[in-house]
């Protein structure tokens, strides 16, 4: 039988950093793993807080973790059960260097169930975060860039990935007789396998350059590769368009995507109801379709569910209610601005380090009267 101390079996984690704080957050255990990862020994660390530039948990965007109200650890003991972010964390070594880990934590109960403390998992996570960072940099390359928006400039797009690489997909090309084509189609899951999915999508999108003349074009060739097998296990929503910016005639397709919102010039907002099925699901290939004959001072904001699901820290979403007093109250931006001003909004709405989903706007603008050159 063994009889080896808690204290003894933590040090025996030769890969796992371990420690442990009390209610304040002050350290009461720290393990060999995390002195060896951190580069602090024990008696620099016991007895002080965790927050006290020890650590200095930052997300990887550089925004400090270290804050309670955003603190993986501190949100564990305030609501009494484990967390394990979806994204790593980087902490700073006693050399100063910054450490990619992966972070796990819990809270501490005694008998009666009181928390009384907290104890977080981490481990060294730098061959991962190295992977990811290339994979990052391959799927921005799938993103509308500087020279698209220059191209077309009443387009605007931004988005905020919950992870580093994400599911969702905004793509624009031309189309037929001038006409500018384009999606936003939000894949199902997070991470790798739905950003790999994505580049299926993008690869398979080429041949359709300067040859769609509707939306449901687009559609009806993303649900035969699904049929083909070509996305198995990943279903997606899409909301697909063909804009004449010369006629200024906008066309739109959606399949199982959140309904687009149309501002008026003058202020007015409201939802475009096209409800169909999400590609992947069923069979069926009919999808709802939408033409406005005239764009002229009217401007279209299309998003990821990601937008309107978003909670703030109480756990309430923001909803189409929410994201529409936005659109107006935003609207007076140029259409690349006011992408990244609603993403922005919904970022602020949620008090987190990172978004729950995929955070994604697409706008197209007919309130200026922008052509293509």
């Amino acid at each position: 039988m063994l009889s080896l101390s808690m204290t003894e079996v933590l040090d025996n984690l030769e890969d796992l950093g371990v420690y442990i704080t009390d209610r304040q957050r002050r350290i009461v255990f720290w393990n060999k793993a995390a002195a060896r990862i951190t580069g602090f020994a024990a008696a620099e660390v016991v007895g002080r807080s965790c927050h006290d530039k020890v650590l200095s948990h930052v997300d990887r965007h550089g925004r400090s973790l270290c804050d309670s109200s955003v603190c993986p650890l501190a949100l564990a003991m305030e609501q009494g059960r484990a967390r394990t972010p979806r994204t790593f964390v980087f902490s700073r070594a006693k050399d100063g260097a910054r450490v990619p880990m992966a972070v796990s934590v819990t809270p501490i109960k005694d008998a009666a169930g009181v928390v009384v403390g907290g104890l977080e998992v981490f481990r060294e996570a730098a061959s991962e975060v190295r992977d990811l960072e290339l994979a990052q940099t391959v799927q921005r390359q799938w993103l509308p860039g500087p020279e698209q928006l220059a191209r077309w400039p009443f387009l605007g797009h931004a988005c905020c990935m919950a992870e580093m690489v994400g599911g969702d997909l905004v793509r624009v090309f031309p189309g037929a007789n001038g006409t500018v084509a384009g999606l936003l189609a939000d894949i199902s899951g997070h991470g790798v396998a739905s950003a790999l999915v994505t580049g299926f999508l993008v690869s398979n999108l080429i041949p359709l350059e300067g040859k769609v003349r509707s939306p449901v074009e687009i559609l009806q060739h993303l649900a035969g590769l699904y049929e083909q097998g070509g996305s198995t296990f990943h279903y997606y929503s899409a909301q697909a368009f063909v804009y004449d910016p010369v006629a200024t005639r906008l066309h739109l397709a959606n399949a199982g995507h959140p309904p687009p919102i149309l501002l008026e010039e003058g202020g007015a907002g409201r939802f475009l109801d096209l409800p169909s099925d999400l590609i992947g699901l069923f069979e069926a290939r009919e999808f709802a379709t939408l033409e406005l004959p005239d764009f002229t001072g009217k401007r279209l904001v299309i998003y990821s569910d990601g937008m309107t699901e978003a909670p703030d820290p109480a756990g309430r979403r923001l909803g189409e209610a929410g994201l529409l007093a936005a659109c107006q109250r935003l609207a007076g931006l140029p259409p690349a601005n006011h992408a990244r001003a609603l993403v922005d909004h919904v970022f602020a709405y949620t008090h987190a380090a990172d978004p729950v989903d995929d955070l994604t706007a697409l706008v197209l603008d007919g309130f200026g009267l922008a052509r293509v050159r």
